[in-house]
């Protein structure tokens, strides 16, 4: 058994500078392939997404850190990931065109009992998830949906009718 290597723990191979480089133009190219992927992917969490999530980070370690395999490039590398994910959270949280740019507006699914059928397709979601999204919220009924919001967490937001206004056919 070879002894063990203290040293080797902590010294770096690479440049801490092209550690953060490289963690910035990962993290800010994963947001940018997650955010064209579509939000309502992320409402949910299926097995195949948590599979997905865990290839994804095993495909990008490599390109953060190379082959190094320091406790200080890790820390690092992880530290710059969690600086940028804090100051994206911060700048969307004082700036309305901010978080617009980094989170995108909620899209209107449903108004008065009416689905939006463009909306529905450029949010790639059928009619029957949304239908199965209402029935989580107890009602099967469309007509009983006053707005319905896919929100920028992929989350889906039903206003309901109040007793006694009118239903529309749908």
């Amino acid at each position: 058994m070879a002894p063990f290597d203290w040293q080797g723990l902590w010294t770096p191979d690479i440049h801490p500078l092209e550690v953060m480089f490289r963690a910035t133009a990962v993290y800010l190219f994963a947001q940018l392939v997650l955010r064209l992927s579509g939000r309502k992917e992320f409402g949910r969490s299926s097995t195949f997404d948590i599979v997905l999530l865990l290839i994804i980070s095993v495909c990008l370690r490599k390109s953060i850190v190379a082959d190094d395999d320091s406790l200080s490039t890790a820390f690092l590398a992880l530290g710059t990931l969690a600086a940028w994910d804090r100051f994206f959270s911060w700048l969307a949280m004082r700036s309305h065109k901010a978080a617009l740019v980094l989170e995108g507006p909620p899209v209107e699914l449903v108004r008065e009992g009416r689905i939006n059928e463009t909306n529905l397709r450029k949010s790639l979601m059928s009619r029957e998830e949304l239908l199965s999204r209402l029935r989580e919220h107890g009602t099967e009924s469309i007509r009983k949906v006053r707005l319905a919001y896919l929100e920028p967490d992929g989350k889906v937001t039903f206003l309901m009718k109040k007793d006694g206004e009118g239903a529309s056919v749908q």
